[in-house]
């Protein structure tokens, strides 16, 4: 059975749909599963504004030792830790974008977006990159707000939160859009931004800063989920709603290095309110993401 016969029967048999990439960096083989597909990308668009930051370092255009006040206002819904510390911290850029990366704290990629110039200015240099698949157009507390009703969009998050018991996200609303209106990329767009990283995009020191920042990832649970213990990973995942998204390099050895993205939906809607279905059915989907990493690795260990 071919690698990609393989993540096919993996993700029929956890009955979700995908758009998967998996490069071998020094052999060039490409393989992919719907990997011209474009999917919501959650916050694996990070990685595209850490790529920016980069560029931004690499030109001296701004410093990791520079320190950004945070404000209540940059505080934002979902992951991370700055909203529950005071206003008036001042964490380094190296900080932010540590947070940003390692526990995908929305309220320290805000802040990098901005510091950076904005949206326009990621989707720019993606596209500048040629990676024409790529759009960025919402920050998180931007993206976030679509998740939900006009009604219920602006509250307060503790209020949003009592809401979110009784009602369901919107699910068919701008975050979950596919087209260039949302931050959407293709499978195949991530992995040639990971590939550009990794060769010679960045000086050496600014690449290292990055790829050492990807490798202390926390959620390991996805792509990392069945490597063998040791195997280094430097990913970035992505969840919103039932789009559950992992995409970095998985480092064989040395000299063997592989690229995989997996973006991924499943139909959350019909266990959103039933809690232990619920963790079952996101139990499967990262379970399955955790075989198609296995598989990628195995695949191209031989090789090594």
């Amino acid at each position: 059975m071919t690698l990609v016969e393989q993540i096919q029967n993996i993700a029929a048999a956890a009955d979700m749909h995908i758009g998967a990439a998996v490069w071998h960096i020094e052999s060039d083989t490409r393989l992919d599963v719907n990997g011209d597909e474009p999917f919501p990308m959650a916050s694996a668009f990070k990685i595209p504004i850490l790529a920016t930051a980069c560029r931004q370092l690499a030109e001296g255009l701004i410093s990791l030792d520079s320190r950004v006040p945070l404000r209540d206002e940059d505080k934002s819904l979902g992951s991370g830790i700055l909203p529950f510390f005071e206003a008036g911290l001042e964490p380094s850029v190296r900080d932010l974008l540590t947070l940003m990366i390692i526990i995908s704290d929305n309220s320290a990629t805000d802040i990098m977006v901005d510091y950076l110039g904005g949206a326009a200015v990621v989707e720019g240099y993606m596209h500048e990159l040629g990676l024409r698949e790529i759009f960025f157009k919402l920050n998180c507390k931007d993206l976030l707000r679509h998740a939900f009703p006009p009604e219920a969009a602006d509250l307060p998050i503790e209020d949003l939160v009592k809401w979110t018991v009784e009602n369901d996200i919107l699910r068919d609303g701008l975050a979950f859009s596919k087209g260039p209106e949302n931050n959407v990329s293709t499978a195949n767009a991530m992995n040639a931004l990971l590939q550009r990283m990794h060769a010679d995009l960045f000086p050496d020191e600014v690449r290292a800063l990055a790829f050492d920042i990807l490798r202390k990832q926390q959620y390991s649970q996805r792509i990392p989920r069945f490597l063998p213990p040791g195997t280094k990973a430097a990913n970035k995942t992505g969840t919103i709603g039932g789009i559950r998204n992992d995409s970095g390099i998985i480092t064989i050895s040395p000299d063997s290095h592989l690229i995989l993205t997996i973006f991924s939906e499943w139909d959350e809607a019909s266990v959103w309110n039933q809690p232990k279905a619920q963790h079952q059915r996101v139990f499967e989907v990262e379970t399955a993401m955790g075989e198609i990493g296995r598989a990628a690795y195995d695949a191209f260990a031989i090789l090594d």
